[in-house]
């Protein structure tokens, strides 16, 4: 690849953050957290000693993305200039991997953060996930499914927060099918379908969404709704009950309608100055943490 022969696997790039209030930072690119080539992370980091960590999760449908293309390359870049450090993380895509991959991925990516951010700096009990669309699930599924972490020795409470920004939290077309149709004829159907190759079988697929997941005990949740995304797809309702039966359950769960913002909008302009959506996470992950400092 062109951005490996120039910067190198690992490479360390020191660089100015942006904003009126820079300060150094260090951008370590394609670090390994696993053996597969989509196994990288990129990690930028402020300088200074006990800051906290948002680990970004990347969105595509579960089979593209890139934690370097036009839409996510730019969104660590504004953390290290409040005070905190981010990771933007690749993972294993369908179709070449099928569930749960993906999920695995982000457990494996937030277990080496917290084993590897000390050496740099950071705090490892200071650690957030942060995810756009596809990503936006992930995240949520692995804060609230106690399974992916487990595998690595962790629990939920390795996170401090969870940021997810335009996903869905489950699927509403398919319960309207399901009571429509029945379900050994919807099964039929999906086998048929590019899901039900990534996921397998019909209950994976239902069991990868968060929704099935609550319980007591979560980590914080500030979900993340562009203003496009009120309806269709059906983003602010999905997100509002799981948030309302997370708070019936003793959990914190909030959410944010981001006016003006589109599904694409509300990432791509998170690193321009004084974006209010970038305030937004930044004032979360202070408010949950006890590691950020004002830049």
């Amino acid at each position: 690849m062109i951005r490996a022969a120039l910067c190198g696997v690992g490479a360390v790039v020191l660089a100015a953050a942006s904003s009126s209030a820079s300060r150094a930072q260090t951008v370590e690119r394609d670090l390994a957290y696993g053996p597969d080539s989509l196994q990288r992370l990129d990690l930028w980091a402020p300088h200074g000693t006990g800051f906290p960590t948002v680990i970004f999760v990347h969105g595509g449908s579960l089979s593209g993305g890139d934690k370097e293309d036009e839409d996510y390359g730019r969104v660590c870049a504004p953390f290290p200039a409040a005070g905190m450090a981010c990771a933007s993380v690749d993972y294993r895509l369908a179709p070449a991997h099928r569930w749960p991959a993906p999920a695995e991925d982000v457990a494996a990516a937030v277990a080496w953060v917290g084993a590897n951010i000390g050496a740099r700096g950071g705090d490892p009990h200071e650690l957030f996930l942060f995810g756009h669309s596809s990503g936006a699930m992930l995240v949520a599924l692995v804060a609230s499914d106690p399974r992916y972490l487990a595998r690595h020795g962790l629990t939920t409470d390795a996170l401090r927060g969870a940021l997810p920004m335009g996903s869905i939290m489950w699927d509403l077309e398919l319960d309207q099918a399901l009571a429509r149709h029945g379900r050994a004829r919807v099964e039929a159907a999906f086998a048929r379908e590019e899901d039900g190759r990534t996921f397998g079988t019909l209950d994976a697929y239902q069991d990868h969404w968060p929704i099935h997941h609550l319980r007591a005990h979560l980590p914080p949740f500030l979900f993340l709704i562009a203003d496009s995304e009120r309806v269709h797809p059906p983003v602010l309702e999905t997100d509002s009950t799981f948030a309302a039966r997370a708070r019936a359950l003793g959990s914190r769960a909030e959410y944010r309608v981001l006016p003006g913002r589109t599904h694409y909008r509300a990432i791509r302009e998170l690193s321009e100055p004084n974006d209010a959506v970038f305030a937004i996470i930044r004032d979360f992950v202070r408010a949950h943490s006890s590691a950020a400092s004002s830049p």
